[in-house]
């Protein structure tokens, strides 16, 4: 009986330097003097006929209202003279990541052998300027901490019943938190400045968003900040079993997930100023003086439980000597999402006038929490159990048989070359974190909106109080569609491998992938394009419009594949390998992305998202080479060589009238892509797009537009020394991005803004690091 005992620790610590540009008011606005060309209206004097303008266009030091005040002291001053893009700041990204294990393996006895592991990983990114994914531009002093920690026990115990029977059981246990942190978490800004209806929960807490109508860059917390404390079990058995050409193996496993997201959405507030008031945006913040404001009312918080069963059984079986048959079917159950509490809720348009529906128990109870925003829902409302739905508020769904076939056929005397073919059904799971749509509507939580009137003469509302009163925008929300639908891949593979060599190959293999029912965004109760006032023209006139995730997406992929491997032969070795690839889909993630907002244009019209995936890089090299020299000494290098994926052009603007929501797209006159200069200044040719006549979308496809490729090198010099007492050392040298290439990130793709079509951001510059491991 032996015991072994394993112990690693690795780090890291990443520092990257950004620079990032803004438009911020300068110092004379920040003091209310503005150029006397364009007179400034006092509001307080306001009549149908006119206004008084304010004297010398200085706004008076005591009319500047406390919340202005405040924030003000958090905005950096100009770096140039320049009207926009007049600040210029650079931010230190800071990423860190600690991570230990700790394995032990036993054996029992000759039948018996028991493993464990324990792993603890935490990492933390500081990201000054907010993230590209979310094509945030947060000022300084405003950006995100994103942070995990996990903590993963694996346990398993082998058993050997006789030479042709053995049993494993496995058990696991995950434990993930952390999430999106405002450096600015815990500030008691609200209580501070007087600003109220905002959140006084501490982890809330932080300084309220204010966009000037583009103005100026925005100031102020992002809006959303999710985090999650979540758990796992899971326990697996396998039964394996040699009956001499066949290898047969049955097996179950069982899952269970509590699934405890956060997600405050605008609980700080946000404010925007329009110019309503005095002529411009600006001087409308100073007074104190709003045109819209919104607040989340609770955290959107969530105590999720889902259970999976999945059982299997597969065969291998040895045909002849040189064919091999593999033979298999999945079952597996995944239970939709519950909330201990019932917390949860879907809008359902499927009726006439549309109606809401709150999870209940088996006895048609809501949960308690609900009463304090039921008189804020507009239309009617039933509970789960008299609707005839469940309280995960998503149709069960039990037909997952998942069948696949494979086989691998050596060819030629001496086998020198081998097919291999497959093809199968694959069950997938949407991602959970869609389902925090249920958590977040109404009457749970509650995104209000407060619109000072289009027709006032003077402001009713202030910055402080604004929030306090009743919404008056619209109902809206977010849900998912009751109809369910599994999504699965049916996947093709074939390839054939040669030996040319005893240490040469080559390799053609071909994979075709076609998914069917992606989880995928789309936008509900939103008006045919036209003239008007839009809440009259939508199809529930009591609602706005509702974000929804429905069950009908789809994605294509072709992919073929050239490879040739060296095995090591006189101290060196390499691969390379060439993929010719194309993936089309109807929108590439549930989610927006950096390349799409993964809305459609018209939500009546899904075949016109039909596109190129926003991941579609049709062309791929990978190069890899080894040259081990008798001293010990080796150096490795990793050459990679990816062409572009597309993104799509948006509007910023709603053109065509119906409402936010809808990703609108311009007019395009020629291919963007011909003659683009592809610089940092302008990547593709913006002059291709135009504004589509009013009340009508763009004609613009989807993805239209190639981005920036990508090419890397990276190189590793290594060496072994085995020391006196037996143990080894291990000296590494690793530098990534040997050429220090830029590599762009997409470019500003919101047409007919001052920054359409310009990069402002690249992947990592050089970057070295040594280590040293030492093996005893």
């Amino acid at each position: 009986d032996r015991t072994f005992f394993f112990f690693s620790y690795e780090g890291q610590r990443i520092h990257r330097s950004l620079t990032q540009t803004f438009s911020v008011p300068s110092a004379a606005e920040r003091a209310g003097r503005f150029d006397a060309s364009t007179p400034l209206c006092d509001p307080l004097t306001r009549t149908v006929s006119g206004c008084t303008p304010f004297a010398n266009n200085q706004i008076p030091r005591e009319r500047v209202d406390p919340v202005a005040t405040a924030l003000l002291q958090n905005i950096p001053a100009p770096t140039t003279v320049s009207a926009v893009q007049n600040l210029v700041a650079v931010g230190s990204e800071v990423n860190s990541m600690d991570q230990f294990t700790l394995r032990m393996d036993h054996r029992l006895s000759i039948n018996d052998t028991v493993f464990g592991r324990f792993t603890a990983y935490h990492v933390r990114d500081n990201q000054p300027f907010g993230t590209g994914a979310l094509n945030e531009t947060l000022l300084p002093g405003f950006g995100r901490v994103v942070t995990t920690r996990s903590r993963n026990l694996a346990l398993s115990h082998t058993h050997a019943f006789n030479t042709s029977l053995l049993n494993e059981l496995r058990i696991g246990w995950l434990s993930v938190a952390g999430g999106q942190v405002s450096p600015n978490q815990g500030n008691a800004f609200a209580s501070a400045t007087g600003l109220q209806g905002v959140t006084a929960h501490p982890a809330d807490m932080g300084y309220p968003q204010i966009s000037f109508g583009g103005q100026f860059s925005t100031v102020g917390d992002p809006t959303s900040f999710v985090s999650r404390n979540n758990r796992s079990v899971e326990l697996y058995d396998n039964l394996l079993l040699d009956r001499g050409a066949h290898h047969l193996k049955v097996g179950g496993y069982i899952f269970h997930l509590a699934f405890n997201p956060v997600n405050p959405n605008t609980a700080r507030g946000a404010f925007t100023f329009n110019g309503q008031w005095t002529g411009n945006a600006f001087a409308d913040f100073l007074l104190g003086y709003p045109s819209a404001a919104q607040v989340g009312i609770g955290r959107a918080d969530e105590h999720g439980r889902s259970t999976w069963l999945h059982i299997y059984g597969q065969d291998d079986w040895k045909v002849r000597a040189n064919l091999s048959v593999n033979y298999g079917l999945r079952y597996e159950i995944n239970g939709q999402m519950n909330d201990v509490d019932n917390r949860l809720s879907a809008i359902d348009l499927s009726t006439p006038g549309a109606r809401f529906v709150i999870a209940s128990d088996d006895e048609g109870r809501m949960s308690p929490a609900a009463n304090t925003l039921l008189d804020q829902i507009p239309i009617p409302f039933i509970t789960s159990k008299e609707a005839g739905w469940t309280a995960a508020l998503l149709r069960p769904s039990y037909r997952r048989f998942s069948p696949r076939v494979g086989m691998a056929w050596s060819l030629g005397e001496h086998s020198d070359t081998v097919i291999n073919a497959g093809v199968g059904i694959f069950l997938n799971q949407w991602a959970y974190s869609v389902q925090q749509a249920l958590a977040q509507t109404l009457p749970f939580f509650f995104a209000k909106t407060v619109n000072a009137a289009s027709d006032a003469i003077r402001p009713t509302y202030s910055t402080e109080t604004m929030l306090l009163a009743p919404a008056n925008g619209t109902v809206g929300g977010s849900t998912m569609n009751h109809d369910y639908r599994t999504e699965y891949a049916k996947n093709v593979a074939v390839g054939l491998q040669r030996q040319l060599t005893s240490t040469t190959a080559v390799e053609v293999s071909y994979l075709g992938s076609w998914i069917v029912g992606a989880d995928s965004s789309t936008v509900l109760n939103v008006p045919a394009p036209g003239p008007g006032p839009i809440g009259p023209r939508r199809p529930v006139p009591q609602l706005s419009n509702i974000t929804a995730i429905r069950w009908d997406g789809y994605s294509m992929f072709h992919g073929l594949t050239l490879k040739a491997e060296q095995r090591l032969s006189s101290g060196l070795s390499f691969s390379a390998s060439y993929m010719l690839s194309k993936a089309i889909d109807d929108a590439s993630d549930p989610g927006a992305t950096v390349s799409e907002t993964n809305l459609p244009q018209d939500v009546r019209n899904f075949a016109a998202e039909r596109a190129t995936a926003s991941f579609d890089h049709r062309h791929r090299f990978v190069g890899n080479v080894t040259y081990a020299l008798p001293s010990g000494w080796r150096a490795s290098a990793i050459v990679t060589l990816q062409s572009g994926a597309p993104f799509t052009v948006n509007l910023g603007t709603d053109r065509a009238n119906v409402g936010s929501g809808p990703a609108q797209r311009p007019d395009v006159t020629c291919d963007p892509n011909d003659g683009a200069p592809h610089t940092a200044q302008q990547w593709f040719n913006t002059n291709c797009f135009a504004l589509p006549a009013p009340f009508i979308f763009g004609n613009s496809g989807r993805n239209a537009v190639v981005g920036p490729g990508y090419a890397d090198a990276d190189l590793v010099i290594g060496k072994d020394v085995v020391l006196a007492s037996g143990a080894r050392l291990e000296f590494r040298w690793e530098i990534f991005n040997l050429l220090n290439r830029a590599n762009f990130d997409v470019p500003n793709r919101i047409a007919f803004t001052s920054n359409f079509g310009r990069v402002f951001s690249a992947g990592p510059a050089r970057q070295m690091q040594l280590w040293i491991k030492v093996r005893f």
